[in-house]
């Protein structure tokens, strides 16, 4: 399926897992909000920008993450999520 056909909903899920993937192989290393977006695939225009800025939003409400400023840290909820599931 071409990312043209794939639901808004399942484009957003596949963002929020990017950038968890992208948080947890990072840490204990922090980013910003803008090095996040420069590391997702697309580059960052308006569009992605506003994309990946919306989907940490979610993470946050989902106590995923915390934004503390403009650097994205991960909760002790994800770290042991990561753990269990075996994330590398």
């Amino acid at each position: 399926m071409s990312e043209a056909n794939i639901p808004p909903a399942q484009r957003a899920l596949r963002l929020e897992n990017a950038l968890l993937d992208e948080i947890l192989i990072q840490h204990p290393d922090r980013l910003t909000q803008d090095e996040l977006i420069l590391r997702m695939e697309g580059g960052p225009n308006d569009t992605d920008r506003i994309a990946v800025l919306d989907a940490l939003q979610e993470l946050k409400r989902s106590g995923l993450i915390r934004l503390n400023g403009e650097v994205v840290e991960p909760t002790l909820a994800l770290l042991r999520a990561a753990e269990i599931i075996g994330f590398p």
